[in-house]
């Protein structure tokens, strides 16, 4: 039924993509195959493909039990969203002409249509297998906190079609193989769960090869509740399996591909309709006011606490301390034009060619000098965490007031437990919300931006 599911919603999903567009062109009184048959055929063209390798990608057909409305939207509407920037993205590389009205009419029809189709499935699917044959009968091995939440788990979601049946304790330190086995052939087990935090091996053998030949899944939890709030990922060396304890949400591909393609076009449209021409003016008005180059370079720490060329608008006089010594309230080395761009934060603008190079992302850790960082990472446990990503033009820490200079250890040891949680519980609705607060705060005034 999984792999059938799958091979719907992959038919179904490029049919109604193809008929949107069709529909978009219909709805615009433009035949596809006339004047603008090139470009009709380019938008059918980019949107599958980009379909095609988002779903190679991503994998977004993942389908379980656990599936429902709230878990079809949160997983799908990030990746459609992906999809409109890869397709915006190959329209402007390739400079095909398409009126924007018309591609979001195209999105107006795909997004209704993707998100029915799939819930018609999955309630036809809950629909027909709605009865006993497709009930899981389960027992428990174990014992303890870990055996009874799982038994709680069952017993609360119904809906999941799981009938718990029995738990199975240790005996005088042996495994009770023999009524296990005389057990699930009596009830029509489908499914063990060994919940034992100490199993030895040759048991551990003889309950799987039981369960082979039985025809019955075998499945080990492992006790990893005091790393709930953080993700895991199993991997493989050779026959071994490891447990990664450390991942983060943008360990993954799908995730990495969105943050960069949102930061490539994000910072390509500033570059293009902003800096393009509020680059000269700055630039001007910096060598007027005082003497040397209109951009500062400095030596940051970035992902992987690499080193890059962090750029930004000079706002200080030309000065040995730059590389070592934080801007200060009433600072002397701060120039008259440089108050009014640090208070108002344009002086980061340069920073999107960072983001457009790929050194620095839109959202993220702000990038610290190469020896703040080093001084920090030795006083601060778990400083260096916050390297697992791109630094930043703006951050969560940021926007709850933890910018500028950093008086004592308390400000940064807040700012780090900010941007930690930011690493640890990315998603793309996150990123936007930091967006938006930063242009809010910065058509406020900020006290500690100087």
């Amino acid at each position: 039924m999984p792999t059938l599911l799958r091979f719907l919603f992959f038919i179904g999903d490029l049919l109604f993509l193809n008929l949107s567009i069709a529909l978009s062109y219909s709805f615009f009184n433009v035949e596809i195959m006339g004047t603008q048959r090139t470009n009709s055929v380019y938008l059918f063209i980019f949107s599958n493909l980009t379909w095609l390798f988002l779903i190679v990608v991503s994998n977004p057909y993942i389908y379980s039990r656990s599936w429902g409305i709230p878990k079809i939207i949160r997983s799908q509407l990030s990746f459609i969203f992906i999809h409109l920037l890869v397709v915006a993205s190959l329209i402007f590389f390739f400079k095909k002409d398409y009126a924007p009205s018309q591609i979001l009419t195209m999105y107006l029809i795909f997004i209704p249509t993707f998100f029915l189709w799939k819930l018609l499935i999955l309630f036809l699917t809950n629909l027909l297998t709605n009865k006993d044959i497709d009930t899981r009968n389960v027992i428990i091995i174990g014992h303890g906190d870990l055996a009874k939440e799982v038994r709680r788990y069952f017993l609360i979601h119904p809906e999941l079609k799981y009938r718990f049946l029995k738990m199975f304790e240790k005996t005088f330190d042996e495994l009770p193989l023999k009524d296990i086995q005389l057990f699930c052939q009596e009830k029509e087990v489908h499914e063990i769960y060994c919940c034992l935090p100490e199993i030895q091996n040759h048991e551990l053998k003889r309950l799987i090869d039981f369960g082979l030949d039985s025809l019955i899944r075998v499945k080990l939890i492992a006790d990893f509740r005091s790393f709930q709030q953080k993700p895991l990922e199993l991997e493989h060396y050779d026959h071994i399996p490891v447990f990664n304890i450390t991942t983060i949400p943008l360990d993954s591909i799908k995730n990495q591909v969105f943050k960069r393609a949102f930061d490539f076009l994000f910072s390509l449209g500033v570059i293009t309709f902003i800096l393009s021409w509020l680059i000269p003016i700055i630039a001007i008005v910096i060598r007027i006011d005082s003497k040397g180059p209109a951009f500062f370079r400095q030596k940051r720490s970035g992902k992987d606490n690499k080193p890059f060329t962090c750029l930004k608008f000079r706002t200080m006089i030309v000065n040995q301390e730059a590389d070592t010594k934080q801007a200060t309230a009433n600072d002397s080395r701060v120039t008259k034009l440089g108050h009014f761009l640090r208070r108002t934060s344009l002086d980061e603008l340069p920073q999107f060619f960072n983001v457009l190079m790929g050194d620095m992302s839109t959202v993220g850790p702000r990038p610290h000098m190469l020896k703040h960082t080093e001084e920090y990472s030795k006083l601060i446990v778990k400083f260096m965490g916050r390297h697992y990503v791109k630094p930043g033009i703006t951050g969560l820490a940021q926007c709850m007031g933890y910018r500028g200079e950093t008086k004592n250890i308390i400000d940064m040891r807040n700012r780090v437990k900010l941007d930690r949680f930011y690493i640890e519980n990315w998603s793309w609705v996150f990123d936007m919300k930091i967006v938006f607060l930063t242009a809010v705060s910065m058509l406020r005034n900020n006290e500690k931006a100087f």
